[in-house]
């Protein structure tokens, strides 16, 4: 193993739904150890607003603009600079859709001498566990078009823009950075010990040796009864997007610390989708696997594997072909009582619900201690 140069500064990018809570959760508990090294995380669990802070300093027109949007920029760069660790990861997802050229600038403009050594390192995800995953991550958190949609009509919009054709995005990321950008695929028998926190930490710092606290994924997948009683209450909310997110995760929270339910589906493809996806986006993958993955088949074989494993028949994402009548009378009640006290000015609804999750992860933190 080489020794690490010290000041190392990480930039975990994403995918979205590709493990990053997890990845995020473990650092903000403290629950990653490195073997001689020392490692600073900035975030209480997660820098996602790092990525409109760089859209809004890519954006500025006048030298103010500009200063203005340098100064959240300016502030991170300090923390990084400051700090005695050797390794700084910052973690956020939503980096994915800021253009590779923006951050290369902004990282040569504030952080170049926070570090002695950047790298940027990305997770992608196969298409067809993308479409599911982003199809159930966009009901959860109440965006009106997806809470209208089948997922067969979620996969047909999901042509229309380039968010899952890869090779450009990734592409762009490999000019800008070098071989200081890494991709790994999001394929668990692909992933070092079987677990993307794990994968995580061995390849972004290297192969050091590491202890880790904790197990078990933080964003592990709703099934479909539970993803269809929040999609009755997120239909019910009048709430703009920001207290959509929260109550979506707020409720996520909970369920989590809860027992699971007693019927328990999978959200899945039928096969004539699944055929459909692997028709769309087979170029593609074939692509990412030559240009990133050495030739191997990786993603080609997991849109194979979809189709191999897809059901008969489309799945029903109406919440009355999963719940009884009475829990969702019940369930409508309580949704509709709810959107009523979200109602209320007085209250910051979003940051109080997003308050709650980080006195979960300071708890984990002080367990892993």
């Amino acid at each position: 193993m080489i020794t690490p140069p010290r000041k190392t500064l990480i930039f975990h990018i994403g995918d979205h739904k590709t493990g990053s809570t997890s990845i995020q959760y473990a650092f903000a508990k403290r629950q990653v150890e490195l073997q001689g090294y020392s490692v600073f995380y900035p975030a209480r669990i997660a820098s996602n607003a790092l990525r409109d802070q760089c859209l809004e300093y890519g954006a500025a027109e006048t030298a103010e603009a500009r200063q203005k949007a340098a100064q959240p920029l300016k502030q991170l760069a300090g923390q990084v600079r400051d700090s005695g660790a050797d390794f700084t990861v910052i973690s956020a997802e939503a980096l994915e859709r800021v253009p590779a050229a923006l951050l290369r600038k902004i990282i040569d403009t504030f952080f170049a001498d926070s570090a002695r050594d950047i790298r940027v390192i990305a997770y992608v995800r196969p298409h067809a566990g993308r479409i599911i995953s982003t199809f159930a991550e966009r009901t959860k958190v109440g965006v009106p078009h997806t809470l209208k949609s089948t997922l067969e009509d979620f996969a047909e919009n999901r042509k229309k823009d380039s968010e899952i054709i890869y090779l450009p995005r990734f592409s762009a990321w490999r000019k800008y950075f070098g071989d200081r950008f890494m991709l790994r695929p999001m394929i668990r028998k692909h992933l070092h010990g079987g677990d993307v926190v794990h994968d995580f930490v061995h390849h972004a710092f290297g192969g050091i040796p590491f202890e880790l606290a904790g197990t078990g994924q933080a964003n592990e997948s709703l099934c479909l009864e539970d993803l269809m009683r929040l999609k009755v209450l997120q239909s019910q909310l009048k709430a703009p997007r920001l207290l959509r997110l929260m109550v979506g995760w707020e409720m996520y929270r909970l369920i989590g610390h809860l027992p699971p339910p007693p019927a328990r589906t999978k959200l899945q493809l039928h096969r004539s989708l699944a055929e459909d996806i692997r028709d769309t986006y087979m170029q593609d993958a074939r692509n990412m696997d030559r240009a990133f993955f050495g030739g191997d088949p990786l993603l080609e074989n997991d849109l194979d594997n979809a189709v191999a494993k897809a059901l008969g028949e489309p799945q029903s994402t109406d919440p009355a072909d999963h719940l009884s009548v009475s829990e969702l009378r019940s369930l409508e009640i309580m949704s509709q009582m709810i959107s009523g006290l979200l109602e209320q000015k007085d209250v910051d609804w979003a940051a109080f619900l997003h308050a709650k999750r980080v006195r979960d992860v300071q708890k984990g933190r002080k367990a892993a201690k």
